[in-house]
């Protein structure tokens, strides 16, 4: 009986069970956005360079920070003895504990490294900045895919039911006689065609989806809900600010990064320039004898200045100069064609969407008048005044100007991210 018991129970939890183990996660586009910042496996990969460029950094500090080193030896001679005219010396065993301590006094290399090395954590948090923008950009576009997928099978399904409804209507009057089989026929592989943009239409809807979920760095069985409608962000009409906002090149992120790299590529050209200075270290010695032999002159402390002067190297180091230089000039060459690039960019982009702006009205005005040209077929197909053939076609009309309004909005909305992105203002 207890038996029995359990095995029920268990029956009734299993469904608990599994609704517990995934977690659907509503969300606004911004939340949607935020979620990804915290938890896209590619942009926790970028921030890692960043975590390993401050290494780096430490690492050409310390170079310049003082030395310690501690020593401890013990040496023997197995007890051997040495004859002095006859008289035998039998030599000691020998153990001595030592610290050593060193200090780069000057290098303009080391300091140059330093400033380097900075500047290389500094390309590290931009680049970061610029994976970042491309996931608010890649996740503001999956969003509204998805959104626009959603209206769009949400309009062929109601169209789907509206025909299948006309398609019961045409069998009645054919058994009654008054309309051909041709005509139940038309209406029927009409359905259908809509009964596989429909299917099609939920396959792209779970691709974008998924999508989205490797872009949010959730798990493939976790359940996702978009709570903003599309009505919403066109109601924003930012196309209406971006086409009159000025551009700021110095704001753009790509520009920024190569403002950096040119000052790296200043800082190399300096590097090599030190090369052909002096470099100056200073070391201090402590050494205490634990065994000592009965007559010893080595002192306990000792100290040394040293300063290396490059003389000639084979003209390697010119080489070397001469190759920093010219990749500094590339350098300033490539953030030239960049700005080119931009400002041509900009235009572009401005230009799309102006485009896409004055298609998206008239597509939207060619839905209202698609719509009544659908009523008016379908009133006059019931009171057998138009062919089954005409409806068909006022209805594949009607649909053709819902997917070109559909495709619209997302090329409207694409080109507002376009263009923010640009201008790094993504603000979702």
């Amino acid at each position: 009986m207890k038996k029995g018991i359990g095995v029920t129970l268990s029956a009734l939890l299993f469904p608990l069970l599994l609704t517990a183990q995934t977690k659907t996660h509503e969300l606004t586009l911004s939340k949607a956005v935020e979620f990804a910042i915290e938890n896209n496996k590619q942009l926790q990969v970028s921030r890692k360079d960043i975590d390993l460029y401050k290494q780096k950094v430490r690492e050409s500090v310390s170079q310049g920070l003082p030395q310690v080193n501690g020593k401890l030896d013990y040496s023997t001679n197995f007890g051997y003895k040495m004859n002095f005219g006859g008289n035998a010396i039998q030599m000691k065993d020998q153990s001595n504990v030592g610290v050593t301590v060193s200090q780069l006094i000057f290098s303009g290399q080391w300091i140059l490294g330093v400033q380097t090395s900075r500047i290389a954590e500094k390309i590290a948090n931009q680049q970061v900045d610029i994976t970042e923008l491309d996931i608010r950009e890649n996740v503001c576009n999956t969003y509204y895919t998805i959104l626009v997928s959603e209206r769009l099978q949400g309009i062929v399904r109601q169209n789907m039911d509206n025909m299948e409804e006309i398609y019961k209507h045409t069998q009645n009057m054919y058994d009654a006689g008054t309309v051909e089989l041709t005509d139940v026929d038309q209406i029927r592989i009409n359905v259908g065609q809509l009964k596989n943009s429909l299917l099609a239409l939920e396959r792209t809807i779970e691709v974008s989806y998924n999508l989205l979920r490797l872009q949010l760095g959730l798990q493939a069985e976790d359940g996702v809900k978009l709570t903003e409608s599309l009505e919403y962000f066109l109601g924003q009409e930012d196309y209406v600010k971006l086409s009159v906002k000025q551009f700021e090149i110095n704001n753009n992120a790509e520009f920024q990064l190569m403002q950096t790299q040119e000052e790296l590529s200043k800082k190399m050209v300096g590097l090599q320039r030190w090369t052909y200075a002096p470099t100056i270290t200073g070391s201090y010695g402590y050494n205490y004898k634990i065994l000592k032999p009965a007559f010893d002159m080595s002192p306990k402390h000792s100290a040394s200045l040293t300063m290396n002067i490059p003389i000639f190297s084979g003209l390697q180091r010119k080489s070397l100069l001469e190759q920093a230089k010219i990749e500094l000039e590339q350098t300033s060459l490539n953030k030239s064609l960049l700005e080119d690039q931009l400002n041509v960019n900009e235009r572009q982009y401005k230009y799309e969407l102006k485009n896409a702006t004055e298609n998206y009205l008239l597509q939207k005005e060619n839905i209202e008048v698609a719509k009544r040209v659908l009523a008016n077929a379908q009133r006059k197909y019931e009171f057998g005044a138009m062919s089954s053939l005409d409806l068909t076609q006022a209805n594949n009309n009607y649909l053709e100007a819902e997917n070109n309004y559909t495709n619209a909005c997302l090329t409207l909305l694409q080109a507002e991210t376009q263009l923010e992105r640009l201008y790094n203002e993504i603000s979702y």
